[in-house]
């Protein structure tokens, strides 16, 4: 049977036992059918991955036994914050899926001048992030932020070590070339929407630090660019192909 991860606070790990409670209770319970003496992995957020033992099941939660522990080997060894500016319809659950594989740490949605979207639900958008963590096998959660706006985000830019923001009228500058790529351990990546930045945006951003680079020749659509971006960022780090 395949061991399946399951994700908790540090505060549910009590010695030599864990308890589960909540949406990963639920999913534990209702949707896998687990029983008593089951193996699962249990991941408390500080980067441990937890060998457990099912030993309890109540109506409220579950309690396991922890066999083992070891660190996981599957996070990055630097913090990426991609800021996403909110696109039109699902594209967000699919921006959200893929960047939590390539191992973003937090992904916040905000709106710029050229955003025409305004729903946004933050709680289904963390179920696909656990879910894409679940999936891909990763011991810490990406963690997916409120809805916020372009000058918060310039604001909150000061805070990491390097904020890169690809943009199409840049016309020379890769991601491999930004000063300081190679020593950060806080990375902000900004992406626009589908219709990308305004020239003035792209000027504030300048003005705030922010480091504009192009990806190439072609325009890429807003749920492309920072996929590329971010996989060319785990490249220059020396993350792929390990």
């Amino acid at each position: 049977m395949e061991i399946r991860r399951f994700f908790v606070p540090p505060s549910a790990v009590h010695g030599d036992e864990v308890s589960i409670t909540g949406e990963e209770f639920e999913h534990l319970s209702r949707v896998l059918r687990y029983k008593v003496g089951y193996r699962l992995t249990v991941c408390p957020g500080n980067g441990e991955e937890l060998d457990c033992t099912l030993t309890e099941i109540s109506q409220d939660g579950a309690v396991a036994h922890i066999d083992g522990r070891r660190i996981g080997e599957s996070e990055l060894p630097y913090s990426v914050t991609l800021f996403q500016a909110l696109p039109k319809g699902d594209k967000t659950a699919y921006i959200v899926q893929k960047c939590t594989e390539l191992g973003a740490a937090e992904i916040v949605p905000f709106t710029s001048a050229r955003t025409e979207e305004t729903k946004y639900n933050r709680a289904r958008m963390r179920r696909v992030a656990a879910e894409a963590c679940k999936q891909c096998g990763r011991s810490v959660l990406c963690e997916v932020g409120e809805l916020t706006d372009f000058t918060d985000v310039l604001s909150r830019a000061a805070g990491f070590d390097v904020a890169v923001m690809p943009y199409e009228l840049e016309p020379s500058g890769r991601i491999g070339d930004v000063k300081g790529l190679d020593r950060a351990s806080k990375i902000a990546l900004i992406i626009g929407s589908e219709g990308g930045f305004t020239p003035e945006e792209a000027e504030a951003a300048r003005a705030a630090g922010v480091r504009t680079v192009s990806l190439g020749r072609r325009i890429l659509r807003c749920e492309t660019a920072g996929l590329v971006a971010l996989a060319v960022i785990n490249y220059e780090k020396g993350e792929l192909g390990r």
